[in-house]
């Protein structure tokens, strides 16, 4: 699910300043998602999850 080419789509259709958030902390996420031009960030997750991933769209 979480390819690059997925990412990539995401990347072209946000505009500048945006934020993506997800549950998954995967390196290979991460990874992907800075490949396909985002800025990644890990931040403390919610209650029962430990952590979370934070993309910009820069």
């Amino acid at each position: 699910m979480w390819q690059e080419e997925v990412f990539e789509k995401i990347f072209r259709a946000m505009k500048n300043d945006s934020i993506l958030l997800t549950y998954s902390t995967k390196g290979m996420v991460r990874r992907n998602m800075r490949n396909a031009g985002f800025m990644v960030e890990k931040l403390p997750g919610p209650p029962g999850k430990r952590e979370i991933t934070r993309a910009f769209k820069i």
